[in-house]
């Protein structure tokens, strides 16, 4: 039996939509992240980023960009994080994922270190339960102060759940703001118990939009990245 137009065309609507999908979302998981630059070389879209700025992005501009089911995730190497949810994207997933940058951060948890309870998040808040202010230790921390660093991951070890995971991603914007140089001499300076516990962390999956950290902090953090996984070199995972 035959299918009025309308329904006709509705069904196979939602086919292209379900394949298109399955491109994007196989079976096994979620697509990786890759590099991407707009189709349109002289194209422009304006990026709502996180905190409520806004960017421009500009035909030429490579930028790493995360498929979601509505649209696309992309961080800029300017530091913008935000969402587009249509967008004629041109993929590289053969360029090298870019350095992240977390510069924006710092910025904030300079902010936050006299945010009012209410608008602690939960590591922050768990972290003030024991007598300490997590942000003023974190920008302590990305000034370089190597006691701040070691206060905060160590902070991490005692958190659990969505506290814990909150660490984890502030612990990963640390990484990159400190950067190989400074983050190698600290991780050199603690204990193999200590170093574990910090490669852990970077390492855990909490490092979004990187789904593989292990080759990222490799490429990137070549010093940390001996010290802290030193031993599995030839099985990036």
């Amino acid at each position: 039996m035959n299918l009025p137009n309308h329904l006709a065309r509705s069904q196979m609507f939602m086919m292209s939509t379900i394949a298109a999908l399955v491109l994007i979302y196989p079976a096994t998981g979620r697509a990786d992240e890759c590099m991407a630059t707009l189709k349109d070389p002289h194209g422009l879209i304006e990026v709502p980023c996180d905190g409520g700025t806004k960017a421009t992005l500009k035909g030429g501009e490579h930028f790493l960009a995360e498929p979601g089911p509505y649209g696309w995730s992309v961080y800029l190497k300017s530091g913008c994080r935000g969402f587009i949810e249509k967008a004629d994207l041109q993929l590289l997933p053969n360029e090298p994922l870019m350095k992240l940058n977390y510069d924006r951060e710092k910025k904030l948890w300079r902010k936050w270190q006299s945010a009012p309870d209410s608008e602690l998040g939960e590591a922050a808040s768990s972290a003030k339960g024991r007598g300490l202010n997590y942000y003023k230790v974190l920008t302590a921390a990305s000034n370089g102060d190597k006691k701040a660093m070691a206060r905060f991951f160590s902070a991490c070890e005692w958190m659990d759940g969505a506290a814990a995971e909150g660490c984890f991603v502030n612990g990963w914007e640390l990484f990159h703001i400190v950067g190989d140089e400074t983050f190698a001499k600290f991780l050199g300076g603690q204990s193999a118990k200590m170093q574990k516990k910090i490669a852990g962390i970077l390492s855990s999956g909490d490092t979004d939009p990187i789904s593989k950290p292990k080759p990222y902090i490799k490429r990137y953090f070549p010093k940390s990245y001996k010290i802290l996984f030193g031993k599995d070199n030839d099985v990036l995972r």
